[in-house]
């Protein structure tokens, strides 16, 4: 069953609110946009028996993926063989932008037999090719709704994709927008760790040397990237040294994690391919669109437990593969619409220990702003999510950081106060109750039960009551997504910060819980007011 997330509820309600036929929804990604856009559709043609979606895609992967995926949502996508009418069975179809640009009076004959709702899939890649544009418009004239999607805003080179509305600056305006400061807040995706890497150029015939690194210029460092990802260099072969010993590292931990290696074209594929199996001593995994060169797909290595895959531009989008933890960047593609793409592939976060993921790049200054872009916001929701837990904790922010830990037995209450106020003990339990349900400190939760008229609201009737075994898990998940914000802020290992305190978690009672997570809460806010808070 589809389990919205917060940001999916408040984009349902602005498509439910549209006006207008066409409607952005920007999201980065890794953050949900497919289910999102799906259950638009599920709602849509429920509403109405003689409905029908298309789906419009970059690449025949992607189509492959939207179809699978629009299945549990009770959604049969056609994918081919395409005529005036879907097959019967369908409910629709999912074709590529260079296939519907190809055959637009087909589409819009579609269109024009049942109302028809079209999802654009990364929409930029309209812009890809000039007949794109004109096909588009052409086969989707006459849509009832279009639903447009992309993982980041981008700006237009001068040549508007259609159904897209720009701001003054170029840059196209989503009607929702979930970006990556709230996304890491809500555990929706992975911090990431950048590694660059400075490296030489040689002229063997002139012995003259170029250096690769943050101080090169532009122009100097296009010239020498695409010399320094040569597959036969030292300099690949050290990336993919460095990038194998962090992936077992993680798999020490996770042992599905994977690796992608990101490359120039197929040629360049092959020769990294080849360098994997010479440093590693494993089999990679090649997909590059070619049925001659291709070893494997993305279904297959999704499920599986090889270590590496090599690819080019087909899984730099949309592409789910969520045990992806460490990317080598081995192309010389520097736009920062592909770089968030790309990165993209290790972004997505799945329920563990696997909160982090690793970006392997060469030191091209183009690359290092991408990157930059990107620790800025991490920076930037570190901050929000520990200023926003410092206003609701209620403890002391004095708490000594490194704290004893002591077990300790109620035995029975005389009197309960509460913000200076005696209240009664069926109040107090109400309180604790609401308080732990909505993370708002005691005292705040009995000031809005004065305002609302002294008596705690009737407790309502809940589905299912939480076990102490549930409430135990939910302060032991909250205390690690907190040690691991820390250790961002502090630039050290998280379980540094779990050596702080003189239990293991496993073995902490509630009370513990509760003042360790209070204690990490304090913590991270003392290191941001310190103007420590760069990662």
């Amino acid at each position: 069953m589809y389990k919205p997330r917060k940001w999916q509820i408040e984009f349902q309600s602005a498509w439910d609110a549209r006006r207008g036929k066409s409607f952005l929804l920007i999201v980065i990604p890794g953050g949900g946009k497919t289910m999102a856009a799906l259950e638009a559709c599920r709602r849509w043609m429920a509403a109405g028996s003689d409905r029908r979606i298309i789906v419009v895609v970059p690449t025949t992967n992607l189509r492959e993926q939207w179809r699978e995926e629009a299945v549990s949502f009770g959604i049969d996508l056609q994918t081919r063989e395409f005529g005036t009418n879907f097959k019967h069975g369908f409910q629709g179809g999912v074709a590529t932008y260079h296939y519907v640009a190809n055959n637009a009076d087909q589409f819009r004959a579609l269109c024009a037999r049942a109302p028809t709702m079209v999802v654009f899939d990364e929409i930029h890649h309209c812009g890809d090719e000039a007949h794109f544009g004109r096909g588009i418009t052409e086969a989707f004239e006459l849509a009832k709704e279009r639903l447009l999607l992309s993982g980041t805003p981008w700006k237009s080179d001068g040549t508007a994709i259609p159904y897209v509305h720009y701001d003054g600056n170029g840059f196209a305006v989503g009607d929702y927008s979930y970006d990556y400061p709230r996304a890491l807040n809500e555990s929706v995706v992975r911090f990431l760790v950048f590694d660059y890497s400075r490296g030489t150029v040689t002229n063997d015939a002139t012995g003259e040397v170029h250096t690769l690194s943050s101080e090169a210029s532009d122009e100097d460092s296009s010239r020498m990237l695409v010399r320094l990802l040569d597959g036969g260099g030292q300099f690949v072969e050290e990336q993919i040294r460095q990038a194998h010993a962090k992936l077992m590292e993680l798999r020490a931990v996770t042992p599905d994690a994977g690796a992608m290696a990101a490359c120039i074209d197929q040629a360049h594929a092959i020769q990294i391919a080849e360098v994997i199996k010479r440093v590693t001593s494993c089999n990679p995994s090649i997909i590059v669109s070619d049925t001659e060169i291709e070893n494997d797909t993305v279904r297959e290595f999704r499920t599986s437990r090889r270590e590496w895959l090599v690819s080019v531009r087909k899984v730099s989008e949309g592409t789910d593969i969520k045990r992806l933890q460490v990317l080598c960047y081995l192309t010389n593609t520097t736009s920062e619409l592909f770089f968030r793409q790309l990165i993209g592939r290790v972004s997505r976060y799945r329920d563990g220990e696997d909160r982090e993921a690793n970006v392997y790049l060469p030191a091209d200054p183009r690359l290092i702003r991408c990157a930059q872009n990107i620790e800025n916001a991490q920076v930037q929701a570190l901050r929000e999510q520990f200023e926003a837990d410092a206003r609701e904790n209620a403890e002391d922010s004095e708490t000594d950081f490194r704290i004893d830990s002591y077990s300790t037995a109620h035995d029975g209450t005389d009197l309960v106060m509460i913000g200076g106020e005696a209240v009664t003990n069926e109040q107090a339990r109400e309180i604790e109750r609401l308080s732990v349900a909505t993370g708002v400190p005691m005292q705040k939760v009995r000031e809005l039960m004065a305002l609302m008229g002294s008596a705690p609201p009737a407790a309502r009737t809940e589905p299912r009551p939480v076990s102490k075994e549930e409430e135990m898990d939910g302060l032991r998940t909250a205390c690690q997504q907190k040690a691991f914000r820390l250790s961002k802020i502090m630039k050290c290992h998280v379980r540094e910060i779990h050596s702080q305190f003189s239990k293991r978690q496993e073995d902490m009672t509630e009370n513990e819980l509760r003042q360790k997570l209070s204690a990490l809460i304090n913590e991270g806010n003392r290191k941001l007011m310190e103007g420590r808070g760069n990662v």
